[in-house]
């Protein structure tokens, strides 16, 4: 009889593996039937935003700011001490006797003698080094001293894990030195102008709102200075950096500002207001001599301390209307107290003439300072004078009617005015030839949700809306250019409400924050917009994108708890990790009906110095019945450079240029699902680029 060969499973080939690459691109798609969608598209996101040119890139990080050095920018300098005679403590400033270099102590590790003796030696960990320590000279602090060994050297650990710590030392005793803006309540208000960063927040009672500026030693307290309403006594004027003296009291004070409201100094009938820094006596009902003029101006008593209203929403612009390199200012305004001009020393409230002078929202249009007020009302100032607001001089006001949620340029010089349900466009370049047009009936923006790129951006209540779209599509939803993520801004505008929102120029995206704490990229590219999720676990209750003196962008936020944040600035949110998830769709690979063995899945990253990922899968849409992935932990390694196309330090050494992270599989399905989860705090943003699955096909699905 001939023997029956026994029956042996069938030898997987390396021919019966295939392989299907998907880039990641298109992003969050909530509304495409699950057969069609991309599926380089998401499922849902948290802390990855669209990469520059595709795939998903894990968020920057953001931190507090005050003016000291950025958390981000920290090092540390290892340096050798011999001679020791009294202990170092960590925390101890310490300061060479020769060089004057100062240093902050954030370890000490003695490796013989005593200090006792007075032959301690051994090693110094410093952070925010200033100068350059020099060998053999002494290094003292409050309760320290000994004799510099050598030279300080800058990330000077002699193994990795030395380096690792004391970095995320420094990194932590620098974010720890960084304060919150004094006073009580959440930020008003943060601005930078002429690289440096305002902030405003109530006292600490709570009964006014102060201004702050950043400095090297933190927040400092910025002063309004003092006013003085005046009328005229004569046709001489009295002019900017004049000193005014009483002619009985003797007070006398060096004018910064001459604020004219009404009348004019040629007809004697000037009335009006000053503003000075600080005076030297007290003024009473007097008149007002400049040195041998005299009665030039009549006050009716002595100067007041300017303060601020509490609790306002601030809004600013930097704008320059006077033409010199000098003049270009600060402009803002809050909703509770009058709009003001402010140079970086001198804080001048502007007074419209307005009943209720609280404007609520500040704009520039064509070398005219734009204001909204409660109400409907919008007024400008005169061409090229931010402070007058005399209708004879080219002053004006325009009604719309509704309340007004905010102003954008349109590309082409036009002027859009927003209601919260209509829009309208001021054509024209001043009063002499305005056409103020209704351009939407049904269509305005919520507040707070306006920027401008390229064309207005803005929500309202169908989405996320462009203004050029509104012209060609009318007030309907094909006005919007959010449809594929309608749901998520349906409920957010149904649970929650706008509290702020930002341009980024550097990656073509616009941002939109909630009350709940979640925000929304929208990310611009050629063929579409896409978009992705962000939670930072604070409220951003408001946030700016303006260009330091050097032209970098700096993104700011205020929130909640007083700080003053910089967005897109370090590893962490301000030293807690980041917590970033990727809910890729089901995938098919092109054949819905058909069963396949799915072996394993491939990452394509560029993860700059290695990360680590969680990595899950499921099968034929998360049917309970199919078996749930394991969840693996996956260590990337990647940040390779190539001679001659790398910058030194920027690279790891021994690293593939390309990173990958494979995520086993090995389950039966007609689709894959695929869930990516990083949460690092130190670990330098990653992209994932697309992902290789390795799959062979099986009969068709019953």
């Amino acid at each position: 009889m001939r023997a029956v060969p026994s029956k042996r499973p069938k030898a997987r080939t390396a021919e019966s593996v295939q392989t299907a690459y998907v880039p990641l691109l298109g992003g969050e798609d909530l509304v495409s039937p699950a057969l069609s969608i991309n599926p380089g598209a998401l499922m849902f996101s948290e802390n990855y935003e669209p990469g520059i040119v595709y795939g998903y890139r894990r968020v920057d990080g953001f931190e507090r700011a005050d003016g000291r050095p950025r958390p981000s920018d920290a090092s540390y300098w290892t340096l050798n001490f011999d001679g020791g005679s009294a202990d170092f403590a960590v925390g101890d400033i310490i300061t060479g006797g020769t060089s004057a270099a100062t240093g902050e102590v954030l370890v000490v590790t003695v490796t013989s003698g005593t200090w006792g003796g007075g032959n301690a030696a051994g090693k110094l960990v410093l952070f925010n080094v200033s100068g350059t320590f020099q060998d053999n000279e002494a290094i003292t602090a409050a309760g320290g001293a000994a004799v510099a060994n050598g030279a300080a050297n800058e990330r000077g650990a002699t193994n990795d894990t030395d380096d690792s710590t004391w970095l995320q030392a420094a990194i932590e005793a620098t974010r720890t030195d960084i304060q919150t803006v004094p006073g009580s309540g959440r930020i008003l208000g943060a601005w930078l102008y002429s690289g440096t960063k305002y902030a405003f927040r109530n006292n600490a009672g709570g009964t006014a709102a102060v201004m702050f500026k950043s400095s090297v030693s933190g927040w400092t307290t910025v002063s309004l200075g003092r006013k003085l309403d005046f009328t005229s006594g004569g046709v001489t004027p009295i002019a900017e950096n004049d000193v005014i003296t009483g002619a009985v009291s003797g007070a006398t004070a060096t004018v910064k500002r001459v604020v004219v409201t009404s009348g004019d100094w040629a007809g004697g009938t000037a009335a009006g207001y000053f503003v000075f820094a600080s005076q030297t006596g007290t003024f009473q009902a007097e008149n007002l001599n400049v040195g041998a003029s005299l009665n030039l101006a009549t006050i009716g008593g002595d100067s007041a301390a300017q303060t601020l209203l509490p609790s306002g929403r601030y809004e600013f612009i930097n704008k320059n209307f006077y033409g010199s390199t000098a003049t270009r200012r600060m402009y803002g305004c809050d909703g509770v107290n009058k709009a003001f001009e402010f140079d970086g020393t001198t804080y001048c409230p502007i007074t419209t003439g307005m009943t209720d002078d609280t404007p609520i929202h500040i704009t520039e249009h064509k070398k005219q300072l734009f204001l909204a007020f409660r109400k409907g009302s919008v007024q400008h100032s005169a061409p090229g004078e931010p402070l007058v607001w005399d209708a004879v001089v080219g002053a004006s006001e325009i009604a719309t009617g509704d309340e007004i949620t905010g102003f954008s340029l349109v590309p082409g010089g036009v002027l859009a005015v927003f209601n919260r349900n209509q829009t309208y466009l001021l054509y024209g370049s001043s009063i002499a030839d305005w056409d103020f047009r209704q351009h939407a009936e049904d269509s305005g923006a919520i507040e707070w949700s306006i920027q401008s790129i390229g064309a207005p951006r803005y929500i309202d209540d169908r989405g996320m809306t462009s203004l050029d779209a509104v012209q060609n599509f009318g007030d309907f939803a094909a006005s919007t250019f959010s449809q594929r993520v309608q749901p998520l801004l349906d409920a957010k505008l149904r649970d929650s409400s706008v509290t702020a929102s930002v341009r980024v120029r550097t990656k073509d995206q616009y941002r939109v924050f909630f009350a709940d704490g979640t925000g929304v990229i929208a990310k611009f590219r050629p063929n579409g917009t896409e978009f992705t999720r962000i939670n930072y676990g604070i409220v951003v209750r408001c946030a700016c994108s303006v260009e330091d003196t050097t032209g970098r962008e700096v993104l700011l936020l205020g929130s909640d708890d007083g700080y003053v944040y910089e967005m897109d600035a370090g590893t962490s949110f301000d030293g807690e990790e980041v917590v970033g998830y990727l809910r890729l769709p089901f995938g098919h690979m092109k054949s819905p009906q058909q069963n396949k063995h799915f072996y394993k899945a491939v990452l394509d990253m560029d993860a700059p110095g290695g990360t680590v990922l969680t990595f899950t899968h499921g099968l034929n849409y998360g049917d309970p019945e199919t078996p749930l992935g394991s969840t693996q932990d996956i260590d990337v390694q990647s940040g390779g450079g190539q001679w001659g196309s790398a910058v030194w330090s920027e690279f790891v050494w021994g690293a593939q240029v390309v990173g990958t992270a494979e995520g086993c599989i090995d389950g039966d399905g007609v689709n894959l699902g695929m869930l990516i989860r990083s949460a690092t705090t130190y670990d330098r943003p990653h992209t994932i680029n697309g992902v290789n699955i390795h799959y062979s096909r099986r009969g068709r699905a019953r």
